[in-house]
């Protein structure tokens, strides 16, 4: 898989708070803000409903944990995705990796789609560091 591009960020949280945060789907529309909404089709997968315009209005979202990755694998919409999310622990503060990688035959031109969707992910994970690190303050 290529990717389309990668953001980091740490985060004043332990890594276990961290990865139960994101493991947990209905956490993610306390810090993604184009979520509308998100509904439980099985154990692990997720039907979410953005309520802007996006690439995936719509999509079905699995939801998985692989060491010290939090793996996102969306297999409908315009594009389908792999999200990875890695944890490690950095000097008292856990870094978060993430990388996006599509995974279909998208008919976009990736050059202009990744700047776009970098930046957009990039504030999605500020809002997700201000979060935790308010819930770690409230401890």
């Amino acid at each position: 898989m290529k990717k389309l591009f990668r953001n980091e960020i740490l985060i004043k949280a332990d890594k276990k708070d961290v990865q139960q945060f994101l493991l947990t789907a209905p956490n993610w529309l306390k810090w993604n803000w184009a979520i509308g909404k998100i509904e439980t089709v099985n154990e692990n997968t997720y039907a979410i409903h953005r309520d802007v315009d996006a690439l995936n209005k719509d999509e079905i979202v699995e939801i998985k944990a692989v060491d010290n990755k939090i793996i996102c694998q969306s297999t409908t919409g315009r594009m389908e995705y792999q999200l990875v999310f890695e944890l490690t622990d950095q000097a008292g503060l856990t870094k978060v990796t993430e990388t996006l990688y599509p995974t279909n035959n998208l008919q976009l031109p990736l050059t202009l789609l990744a700047p776009i969707a970098k930046h957009a992910f990039n504030q999605n994970l500020q809002v997700l560091k201000e979060f935790l690190e308010a819930q770690v303050t409230k401890l």
